[in-house]
């Protein structure tokens, strides 16, 4: 069996995948925020709307569309990491150059209706019971956490029960024939490597679940009832998922481990597949969270009703969005906010916390780097 394009097979396929997140992206954002845009809600009926979306998608569909089936032919002929790198900034680049066009023809219908904003008062609405409402909390429990914390001192035991049969060489790497070409020293390094590796992913999964319940919370003017539990329910859903996911990773990385400790007979197509099939999975299921949801809890519906004025609209923060896509705000104290044209969150990279954020999780990578090393080397 050819291993090898079996793995580049699912290569492509994530490729196809990124290629779909990107062309439903228009459909499951706020209503309200238009490639990146906040238009008062006049507006939100035009028919020019319609327009810029349908042009959108035939540009992304030609260009975009013609390009990913050209990249993964040349994959598929042609394997090669260097290839696939380079493909994939050139597919982040041309399909963020088409959300700009977009974004910019949006803006300039925006300022052509300027005078529609100008005698309309512009209106803030805070919520500050929403996280301390116990009744309808935003996150599922942090005790969910218990269970990646069990599977990391599973592997931990694991280790330490495999420990004295193992062999002076310990096989950790096969190629793409199945075949061993990697191997580290016997050490008590080895013992701790794949659980170092599950507390680190442990560690940035749990800043993402606070990173949910600590954004900006943002109530749409048009129906803040109904916005406040929409933004309830979708970050209660994409807590749960984080916690899924994290349970998901681990158990393949404790696979691994096994394999590794020699505790189970290695299956070669198991561990050849099983990481790129992780990514595909991760993929997907942000793929089946973005449309079941929505951007904010926009594909949700909760029945509420609308009592805002139809004289006040939402504040207008175009000016603190660089291209629709970078929250730059230093009036802001707010640290994460939700992504307006995307999915999931960003930063407030007006906030200098953005950047001691980033800048810390760069030097835990590195961290995570060098103690892997030292583990098995030293």
């Amino acid at each position: 069996m050819n291993y090898e394009m079996i793995i580049w097979a699912i290569v492509i396929v994530f490729i196809l995948i990124l290629f779909i997140i990107k062309l439903v992206t228009p459909q499951i954002v706020r209503r309200e925020i238009f490639f990146g845009v906040r238009l008062p809600k006049n507006l939100l009926g035009d028919l020019r709307l319609d327009d810029f979306k349908k042009a959108y998608l035939r540009n992304y569909l030609s260009l975009c569309g013609f390009y990913t089936l050209l990249f993964c032919v040349i994959l598929a002929k042609i394997p090669n990491n260097a290839i696939l790198l380079g493909g994939l900034i050139v597919f982040l680049l041309l399909s963020t150059w088409l959300y700009y066009l977009s974004h910019q023809r949006v803006m300039q219908f925006k300022q052509a209706n300027e005078a529609y904003m100008l005698n309309r008062k512009q209106i803030v609405m805070v919520d500050t019971s929403f996280r301390s409402d116990k009744s309808k909390r935003p996150l599922p429990a942090k005790t969910w956490f218990i269970i990646p914390l069990f599977i990391i001192g599973f592997n931990l035991l694991a280790g330490y029960m495999a420990y004295d049969e193992l062999p002076i060489v310990v096989p950790s790497h096969w190629n793409a024939q199945g075949e061993i070409d990697g191997g580290v020293f016997k050490t008590w390094g080895l013992v701790f490597l794949f659980p170092l590796v599950q507390i680190f992913i442990t560690g940035f999964m749990f800043l993402l679940y606070q990173a949910v319940g600590w954004s900006k919370l943002q109530i749409s003017t048009l129906n803040p009832a109904d916005s406040r539990e929409r933004n309830r329910i979708f970050r209660f859903r994409w807590g749960a998922n984080i916690i899924f996911l994290n349970i998901l990773i681990l158990l393949v990385i404790s696979l691994l481990n096994l394999f590794v400790l020699q505790l189970i007979p290695v299956n070669v197509p198991v561990l050849l597949f099983v990481q790129p099939l992780l990514i595909i999975l991760v993929l997907l299921d942000i793929l089946f969270m973005a449309v079941w949801t929505g951007q904010g809890g926009s594909r949700l519906n909760t029945g509420s009703v609308t009592y805002c004025q139809d004289n006040d609209m939402a504040l207008d923060d175009d000016k603190d969005w660089i291209g629709g896509l970078l929250y730059f705000n230093p009036r802001d104290p707010a640290l994460f906010v939700e992504k307006r044209f995307g999915i999931a969150w960003g930063l407030n990279y007006g906030n200098i916390k953005a950047y001691i954020l980033i800048a810390s999780l760069i030097a835990a990578f590195f961290l995570l780097g060098s103690l892997m090393e030292l583990l098995l080397f030293y």
